[in-house]
């Protein structure tokens, strides 16, 4: 059985095809021109719990402390790092996206901190705040 088709057939099933005939190359946010580089920025996002708000993971950590024969751990508290590398105009730029999803996404701003470090990246790779 064929496919009835309620008004003209489409011109070209893969639109991605047709963008790839017509000189264009996949999607628009990687179309950037070979010169034209966008800084990298590596940011580290270390969120904590608020210092108001009991820590059992921490608390039970810091108990298997002694029972390994570490002694002398009178406080533990457990936080995770995020890291993550965007492309941002600048420096600031940068900051004002990662503080963003820092606020909104990354850390629960009820009972969670968070630092933000931000670092540029060469275009070789390597850090340039080092």
């Amino acid at each position: 059985m064929g496919r009835a088709w309620l008004g003209s057939p489409p011109s070209h099933p893969f639109k991605l095809d047709l963008a790839l005939a017509k000189g264009e190359h996949g999607l628009p946010r990687f179309n950037k021109r070979p010169g034209c580089l966008v800084p990298r920025f590596h940011a580290r996002v270390l969120v904590s719990l608020r210092p108001s708000v009991l820590d059992p993971a921490g608390e039970a950590t810091r108990a298997a402390t002694s029972r390994l024969g570490v002694e002398g751990v009178s406080r533990l508290r457990i936080g995770k790092a995020v890291e993550l590398e965007i492309e941002a105009p600048d420096a600031d730029t940068a900051r004002s996206r990662v503080e963003l999803l820092s606020d909104r996404l990354l850390a629960n701003p009820v009972i969670e901190n968070w630092e933000l470090e931000l670092s540029e990246i060469a275009a070789n790779g390597a850090d340039l705040s080092a």
